[in-house]
C-alpha cells in the first residue's frame, strides 16, 4: 500500500495510445437491443378490418333512419 503523497507528486498513469488506423473506435455492443414495441393495430390488423365494418354498419343504420326506413 503507497504512503502519502507529497505535494507536487503525480500518480503514474499509462500512457495513452490512439488506436491503429482502420480499427474502430469502440466494440460493437455485446447484445442486440430490444425491438421497439408495434403499436396494437399493427400487430393486429384484423382488429383494423373489424373497426371498419362496424363503423360502416352503424354508417348504414344512420342513414337509414334519415331516409325513413
Amino acid at each position: 500500500m503507497p504512503g502519502p503523497r507529497q505535494p507536487g507528486q503525480t500518480t503514474a498513469a499509462p500512457p495513452y495510445t490512439a488506436p491503429a488506423a482502420g480499427q474502430p473506435q469502440s466494440a460493437p455492443p455485446a447484445y442486440e437491443p430490444p425491438p421497439l414495441e408495434r403499436p396494437l393495430l399493427e400487430k393486429r390488423p384484423e382488429i383494423l378490418i373489424g373497426l371498419a365494418a362496424a363503423g360502416g354498419f352503424v354508417a348504414a343504420q344512420i342513414v337509414g333512419r334519415m331516409r325513413g326506413r
